[in-house]
């Protein structure tokens, strides 16, 4: 559920009762709901501007828990950050606290605050980014601090609640898409100053900006160390949410490709379950291709890992449906959901609750 969609639930308790009457009618067990998104936080907080936690009266997120866990079946509350995301907000707090080297900078070294809200920047033609936005470096080490941060308070602050799912846990990729730093031309990041600096300290290598050849095995160091920073931070969320609450769970979204993933947008989700980092991997296989749909499901099942690294946690594999893609109409959604079901995956979620909400025919009988 988007903190910021159409029906900006999160801003009224009586939006927030609905959600949860329909929820427990059409029989779903969990609420993904987004509380702390470009800098902003749906709950009372002094890491990032709590502004969007007043609109409602009271503690929103907190409400919602209340409400999903008494009065009828429970649902689980899962608490949905976006880790490395700003959107478009210049004035988030973190960025008042770190400066303008806590964002990423493309091989160029042009900051992403430098780039066009169309993401297409004009020193790179036939180049934008796949999802436009002011993107954090996930190698600043107070970046890092601050996504555990955000995902220990809210473990801490909310006892009931089910767990940390997160979102944006990545590095933006560059559309056309380009499988790593080796490949020209190429629009790619993690070039700011600090960065740089520390593979160089770390490795022994240079960073591959634009305009000065690299060997293979440069490119590779870098690519692999990119790819380190965004697991070193889920580590680092895993560690601290386990220290206020051994039973909270951790979730991402990511893409569904899954070499896409590891090669562009550096998230190795697949070592992430096979190290026991992960409860819960949500693919977001967001397409009207069904057959593509139905061609990612299938493949999903294999990735789930029945025991973690540490010997006890499940490491499960979701299929995340696009509902918002279909305007309205649940049949195709049935299908890509049948789909989904057939190959044995852990569970779908449906993005997004603003997507369906008035659409009967999501709720009277969701389950395919």
């Amino acid at each position: 559920m988007p903190a910021e969609g159409e029906n900006a639930t999160l801003d009224d308790l009586e939006k927030i009762r609905v959600l949860v009457e329909k929820a427990r009618a059409a029989g779903m067990t969990d609420l993904y709901v987004q509380v702390y998104r470009g800098g902003r936080a749906w709950y009372p907080t002094r890491l990032a501007d709590e502004s969007p936690s007043l609109r409602a009266g009271r503690d929103p997120l907190a409400h919602l828990i209340g409400l999903s866990s008494s009065g009828g079946r429970s649902l689980r509350v899962h608490a949905w950050i976006n880790a490395f995301s700003l959107a478009w907000n210049r004035e988030a707090p973190i960025l008042k606290e770190l400066g303008p080297e806590a964002v990423l900078r493309d091989l160029h070294g042009r900051s992403l605050l430098d780039y066009p809200r169309n993401g297409k920047p004009p020193w790179a033609p036939g180049f934008g980014l796949g999802t436009p936005a002011i993107y954090l470096d996930p190698a600043h080490p107070a970046v890092r601090r601050r996504v555990a941060e955000v995902a220990a308070e809210l473990a801490r602050r909310y006892p009931k609640l089910a767990g940390v799912h997160l979102d944006y846990i990545r590095y933006p990729y560059a559309l056309p898409i380009t499988p790593g730093s080796r490949f020209s031309p190429r629009l790619d990041f993690g070039y700011g100053k600090l960065a740089v600096e520390r593979f160089r300290a770390e490795t022994g290598r240079p960073a591959p900006l634009a305009g000065v050849q690299r060997s293979a095995a440069d490119h590779q160091a870098w690519d692999d160390w990119r790819r380190l920073q965004v697991t070193e931070t889920v580590k680092e969320v895993d560690k601290t949410l386990r220290a206020q609450r051994s039973g909270a769970l951790l979730s991402a979204a990511v893409l569904p490709w899954a070499d896409r993933a590891y090669l562009s947008a550096f998230q190795d989700w697949r070592g992430w379950l096979q190290a026991g980092l992960l409860d819960k991997a949500v693919l977001m296989n967001y397409t009207r291709d069904e057959a593509l749909a139905a061609h990612i499901s299938q493949g999903a099942p294999a990735w789930s890992h029945p025991r973690g690294a540490d010997g006890g946690r499940k490491g499960q594999v979701l299929i995340g449906l696009g509902a918002y893609l279909f305007e309205g109409d649940p049949e195709p959604v049935r299908r890509q959901w049948r789909a989904a079901l057939r190959p044995g995956v852990d569970g779908v979620v449906l993005f997004s609750y603003d997507a369906i909400l008035r659409h009967d025919g999501f709720w009277k009988s969701p389950l395919p």
